[in-house]
């Protein structure tokens, strides 16, 4: 008669060789875009994993160690975009909705809105021109019910045929009207000086606030996430809506009229400070949140690219405050000069700062204009002027010819596409490195349990490297060729 227990062991061995043997066969699904090719957004060939294997170059990850939680990506309703949409066909129109918030697109789950005008708008405008109208009685967004209303609102539809999770927008001031200023005009036409509130009006601006998502929720259905205190309160531009801030100005606003006025009518809306480069992001972080009666009204910190990577400011700001997150909130490139045949360095630059600041705790990106025309416009100087000179326009992932009805995806489409269509909101950032100067490289855990691993190959040569995910008790590897100046996202469970 056979040993029960030698038969018992057998075949519990067998069960674990067999199902360590399907660890390791596990397969990840590999999808590329790389210059010189069709590749954009498209998908490989299944890669298959294996056990450990020698690599000179290695990605290595381990979902074991997880760090911050994502809330999403997504880019501006401006009213420049929302005019550019406003010009194409119904065909083209779905077509720019799908490429960014339908399931086979971008799946964009966050959005900016601007208070009132922006450098891009038609024009100057804002939602009560009334002087001296303190209690904001003739306030109205009609003006918005125009174009923007319009755009997000099939945004907002777009998403939900295939998900449920909400479209979260952050709303953010370039100016207020012109009669709360000290100098009676939007602009700041003596650089920060004067460019701010008469103290007569700071709770009439508080109100407003209050006012604006009040009436997008009940006129049209539209329910604002957030809002930043002030877009760029240093940058003071001569020629567009701006308005100054320091620190201890925006604290002292925050805590003594912005905070009781939102927290009192909009208990959850997520309040954010700063809204601009990251260079001074440390400074502002410690001015207001070290003030008791500043801090408990803010969410967290909105930062801007234009100052350069300084990723460190982000890890400082984030162990100084680790709980108050960190949202990219703009970031746009030049404007594109030929949109039929677009930089490729532009996809690059995208990546690398979004790589960059997830990997130094940032829980989204927020792009600018989500469609400009094909000069980059239109905005207050423009588009007729964009080729004299002044030069103005940007670059936006979407450049449409409105005459010939046709629409120019930007390599930044596609190189954040590889991040954003796969890294879904509530997905943890989980360690991720490698060790090669052209590699750059970042991964997550969505809530259904896949990993997301992201590589970019900033080099004029291809590199083939060893994927290695050491998570738990197992090891499992599988060998990737990154062409040059490409990106990948690799996905597996």
């Amino acid at each position: 008669m056979p040993n029960i227990n030698l038969v018992w062991w057998l075949l519990c061995t067998l069960c674990v060789a067999q199902a360590r043997r399907m660890e390791t066969a596990s397969s990840a699904e590999w999808f590329r875009t790389a210059q010189g090719t069709s590749d954009r957004l498209t998908r490989q060939h299944d890669l298959q994993f294996s056990a450990d294997f020698p690599s000179t170059i290695t990605v290595l990850i381990n979902r074991s160690v997880t760090y911050q939680t994502i809330e999403g990506f997504g880019g501006a309703f401006t009213e420049s975009a929302s005019y550019v949409f406003s010009k194409l066909n119904s065909t083209l129109q779905s077509q720019v909705l799908d490429m960014y918030f339908s399931e086979e697109g971008l799946r964009y789950n966050m959005a900016r809105l601007p208070i009132g005008s922006c450098d891009f708008s038609l024009g100057v405008y804002n939602y009560d021109n009334v002087s001296k109208d303190s209690n904001l009685d003739h306030f109205s967004i009609d003006h918005d019910k125009q174009l923007i209303i319009p755009f997000i609102k099939q945004a907002i539809e777009t998403r939900k045929k295939w998900s449920n999770s909400t479209l979260n927008i952050v709303a953010s001031p370039w100016s207020p009207p012109y009669w709360m200023k000290q100098l009676d005009i939007t602009y700041c036409v003596l650089g920060c000086l004067l460019c701010n509130l008469r103290d007569e009006y700071k709770a009439t601006w508080a109100l407003y606030f209050s006012k604006f998502i009040s009436a997008y929720y009940a006129e049209a259905g539209i329910d604002i996430w957030g809002v930043t205190v002030q877009n760029e309160p240093g940058a003071c531009p001569l020629d567009y809506e701006g308005m100054h801030f320091t620190p201890e100005t925006e604290r002292d606003f925050l805590k003594t009229y912005l905070g009781p006025q939102l927290s009192k009518d909009h208990p959850k809306l997520k309040i954010l400070i700063y809204d601009h480069n990251k260079d001074h992001v440390v400074e502002w972080a410690k001015t207001i949140y070290t003030d008791a009666d500043a801090t408990k009204y803010a969410w967290g910190t909105a930062v801007h690219w234009y100052s350069g990577d300084q990723f460190d400011n982000l890890n400082t700001t984030h162990f100084l405050f680790p709980d108050k997150p960190i949202l990219a909130t703009e970031a746009t490139d030049a404007r594109e000069e030929n949109p039929k045949n677009p930089l490729w360095s532009h996809g690059e630059h995208y990546a690398h700062d979004i790589i960059g600041d997830m990997n130094n705790w940032v829980v989204g990106f927020i792009d600018w204009n989500l469609l400009l025309d094909m000069l980059g416009g239109p905005d207050h100087a423009g588009p007729k002027e964009c080729e004299g000179p002044i030069k103005c326009g940007s670059d936006a992932m979407l450049l449409a010819d409105a005459e010939n009805q046709v629409v120019y995806p930007q390599v930044f489409y596609y190189y954040v596409g590889h991040i954003s269509k796969f890294v879904s909101r509530g997905s943890v950032r989980i360690s991720s490195s490698v060790f090669n100067s052209t590699l750059e490289c970042t991964a997550f855990l969505t809530p259904l349990k896949q990993v997301v691993v992201v590589v970019m190959n900033t080099g004029d040569q291809p590199i083939t490297f060893k994927l290695l995910d050491t998570s738990g008790n197992k090891q499992q590897a599988v060998k990737v060729t990154a062409l040059a100046h490409s990106i990948q996202t690799i996905m597996y469970s």
